[in-house]
């Protein structure tokens, strides 16, 4: 890899892979699906015998990059489907990228520091993951009014690299509409480029927020030349005329370069424009990373810069932690220490000498390991063999703790555990059988993966006198009852301190508007 001698040698590297078409940096995906259909009419015009002697059937055995990031999309996000489709497409295009133009040094950023905390999915209504991650299949969405509406679901995919020591996407989705997706491409500390950040969000079926941005790693917020060029040059091709900006934050204007991206999309050409701006960012500032080399202390103004790439990601970090907006919408949802472990340690952490380590444990070593090690692959039946034996103890569990009073055991926990049962417990099942064969059809579920919620019911009215709703709601009062009363007599105690300091802490933040999902349009579609 060269060694740059000065900043002007370097754009002029950069920008030679796509100074001379910019629409590229977004419409390569239709450059892609053209040579791939170009592949398929020289394989149509071949004659078989010549296949193999000219080679083309090597060709096909890939496809193209960019028709893979739209044949794919989200993958297998488990939010795949649930979010609406200018997220979906964004995410899509993003991830593929990194996989793209990052090929085999991208990694899996270290798992105990997000994955073995429970933050590649985290759901409101299973916040300690007693489901096993699998409460977004297994759990219903409460209805508006109940406990635990409106529910939040929050999926992360978290890489590393060379370069970037962390690559950061989160999407969400709250059942009242709201609808977040956030990138941060976090550099290591010793690599001069900027922090390349992203958040869309959407509410009442329109986005109300798109901000794209290269934070500068700079203490006077200022970009190199050919950078703050580039960006300049996307803009004007992609962003249409009509984009008004949106004001900054103040906690935003210490961190933003003068080029930030701050808007709410009005129209679809809007969007639209912000999208491919964003896409087209994104894929140019990975390029230029894979020019870039780390600092080293050899000089006094080496490590004078250095010092100051510390300062700036220090400062993007706490500036962005001074956003109060994402931490009231996490502390409703969870609590206020799942909020602070969540955004300190995942979202904008800042710890330079826990920085992550960087080797070849690519994705291609991955792949090299399993292929070493097929078994892991081919012996579904052991591993449905463990899962059972994990569902058969999370339903005796749910069980006991119901017959002990738990509160915390209600309908869906219940039915999942009499469904389990009912399943795969033949003397239960005929039991079961035998006891309603005498009922009245119409009274009995429709079908057999409704028993267990039809048992539950039956269960609750045997031990509580009431259905399961019911004895929640009851459940929900008496305990509502008791934290009245602990207020009054913490009322009614002589005061020991300030009064009122934390008085609206802890207020719980209004739902939005809009129960109903919207489905946005993508506006180049047709």
């Amino acid at each position: 890899m060269a060694t740059w001698t000065d900043d002007e040698a370097l754009g002029e590297a950069w920008r030679s892979a796509f100074e001379d078409d910019l629409d590229g940096l977004y419409g390569y995906v239709d450059r892609d699906q053209l040579q791939y259909a170009n592949r398929i009419r020289e394989l149509k015009a071949t004659p078989k015998h010549l296949w193999e002697q000219i080679g083309i059937l090597d060709k096909m055995q890939s496809y193209p990059p960019g028709l893979v990031a739209d044949m794919m999309g989200m993958g297998t996000w488990r939010l795949n489907g649930t979010v609406d489709e200018v997220f979906s497409f964004l995410v899509g295009r993003l991830e593929s990228s990194m996989r793209e133009l990052l090929g085999t040094d991208l990694a899996l950023y270290p798992t105990e520091k997000w994955k073995q905390q429970g933050w590649d999915f985290i759901d409101s209504l299973d916040p300690k993951r007693e489901w096993e991650g699998f409460s977004y299949v297994d759990m219903p969405d409460p209805l508006k009014g109940q406990e635990g509406y409106p529910r939040l679901l929050i999926e992360n995919r978290v890489y590393s690299s060379r370069v970037f020591r962390k690559l950061h996407l989160e999407v969400a989705q709250r059942q009242d509409g709201l609808q977040v997706l956030h990138m941060v491409l976090f550099p290591r500390y010793d690599f001069d480029i900027p922090i390349l950040a992203m958040d869309l969000v959407a509410a009442g079926g329109a986005v109300t927020l798109a901000i794209i941005d290269a934070c500068p790693v700079s203490s006077r917020l200022q970009l190199p030349a050919h950078y703050s060029q580039t960006m300049a040059d996307l803009q004007a091709n992609f962003l249409p005329e009509s984009c008004q900006a949106r004001n900054i934050p103040e906690w935003g204007a210490q961190i933003f370069s003068p080029l930030c991206v701050c808007m709410k999309p009005n129209t679809p050409e809007e969007l639209g424009g912000f999208m491919k701006y964003a896409i087209a960012l994104m894929r140019a500032h990975l390029m230029y990373s894979q020019l870039l080399e780390p600092l080293r202390p050899t000089d006094k103004a080496s490590a004078r810069r250095l010092s100051e790439l510390l300062a700036c990601h220090e400062r993007f970090c706490q500036q962005q932690l001074a956003n109060t907006k994402t931490a009231r919408v996490l502390e409703v949802a969870f609590d206020t220490q799942f909020t602070q472990d969540y955004m300190n340690k995942l979202m904008f952490d800042y710890a330079p000498r826990e920085d992550v380590p960087w080797f070849d444990g690519s994705l291609a070593r991955l792949y090299e390991y399993f292929d070493n090690v097929p078994e892991l692959w081919t012996d579904a039946a052991e591993f449905m063999k463990t899962r059972m034996k994990l569902d058969e103890k999370k339903a005796s569990d749910y069980l006991r703790r119901f017959l002990a009073g738990d509160p915390s055991i209600k309908l869906p926990r219940l039915s999942f555990a009499l469904q389990h049962m009912y399943d795969y417990d033949e003397d239960f099942q005929a039991a079961v059988d035998r006891s309603l064969a005498e009922k009245d059809p119409d009274e009995l579920p429709d079908s057999v993966s409704s028993m267990g919620e039809y048992l539950a019911e039956q269960l609750s009215q045997l031990v509580y006198g009431q259905s399961a709703a019911q004895h929640a709601q009851a459940v929900e009062e008496a305990a509502a009852a008791a934290r009245q009363k602990q207020l009054e007599e913490v009322a009614a105690a002589p005061a020991l301190g300030k009064e009122g300091k934390d008085a609206d802490k802890d207020k719980d933040e209004k739902p939005g508007k809009g129960d109903d999902k919207s489905s946005f349009k993508l506006p180049w579609k047709k």
